[in-house]
């Protein structure tokens, strides 16, 4: 990624205010599972592999990730999900011992007797990142259900190894370390994400790009704004025509129409995971009437807003 791009992912990254929460260091031996409900709006899960090898089963994507030393799975929006060690069935279960070390609560498989495995076969941070003021930060709502960063990079590698080292072996600041360089993690997990799929996801290619991110960064600021194209290409810097063939080669639909993609994508957290009514929903995402709002809303989901939220309730 170019230093233009830096400078952009450095400009979007504060949109998304975050604050870590590193909370379980767990070092598990074979045959061990472990099922998570889907978090609370507004709560990321995050699962470090510090070595060995995991795998995650997201059941609602119908993926199970295989995830290797060095590696880094973030769930932006919560995902219901089951961390288990190589091999293990779904439905493994294992006694755990815990105890608080200062930091984090330190969880460690056992044997049938009740002693500590010697030799664990996958050490694991796991957390969680709090974003604060989601409802005026809602590019965090254009982020996948999974974000996979792999390892193998000595810059990712040298963070875990560190994240690591703090929560295991506590030192005076080790928690405010392990919080600041989860911090630092998080966007560096943004910038991995840019790097691996910005060519491919529609999102990304625009937020790799300096003049189409300035414009997605302006939608998310202000989704209810009555923007025409003219302003989108002011925000840009380019001509209406540069703009749209900006988008199109970013592979995304042309920025009047994406900026429906984001009102819709906006509306289902506001309808489903914020409880906001379809009045208050309409006007976040920039419709003067509910009747403008549930006609768009269906069009683009082939639902009305209110049995859309019951069956994502249900």
């Amino acid at each position: 990624m170019d230093d233009d791009r830096n400078d952009v992912l450095s400009a979007l990254a504060p949109l998304i205010q975050v604050r870590p929460q590193v909370e379980q260091h767990c070092l598990f031996g074979p045959g061990w599972s472990a099922p998570h409900g889907r978090e609370p709006f507004g709560l990321a899960p995050f699962h470090i592999v510090t070595a060995g090898k995991a795998q995650v089963v997201l059941p609602d994507l119908d993926r199970t990730l295989d995830m290797n030393d060095g590696d880094v799975l973030l769930l932006p929006h919560g995902a219901r999900h089951t961390v288990r060690t190589a091999g293990a069935p779904a439905d493994a279960t294992t006694r755990l011992e815990r105890h608080d070390n200062g930091v984090v609560e330190v969880r460690r498989t056992s044997d049938l007797s009740g002693g500590p495995l010697a030799a664990p076969t996958l050490d694991l941070v796991c957390g969680r990142f709090a974003f604060e003021r989601v409802a005026d930060n809602p590019l965090l709502a254009l982020l996948p259900e999974a974000v996979h960063l792999r390892g193998g990079g000595p810059r990712l590698a040298r963070l875990v190894e560190t994240i690591r080292d703090e929560v295991a072996a506590p030192r005076p600041g080790a928690r405010a370390i392990a919080t600041d360089l989860a911090r630092a993690l998080f966007t560096m997990i943004l910038r991995g994400h840019l790097e691996d799929h910005g060519e491919g996801t529609e999102v990304a290619g625009l937020l790799a790009r300096p003049a189409t991110a300035r414009v997605v960064a302006a939608l998310v600021r202000d989704p209810a704004r009555p923007w025409t194209l003219d302003q989108l290409a002011e925000q840009a810097h380019l001509s209406r025509a540069s703009l749209v063939r900006a988008f199109r080669t970013a592979g995304a639909p042309a920025p009047l129409a994406f900026l429906a993609q984001v009102r819709m994508t906006l509306a289902v957290r506001h309808l489903v995971a914020e409880g906001l009514s379809l009045a208050e929903t309409a006007a976040r995402v920039g419709y003067e009437s509910e009747s403008a709002f549930s006609r768009a809303f269906k069009r683009h989901y082939n639902a009305a807003p209110g049995d859309y939220r019951d069956a994502a309730r249900a």
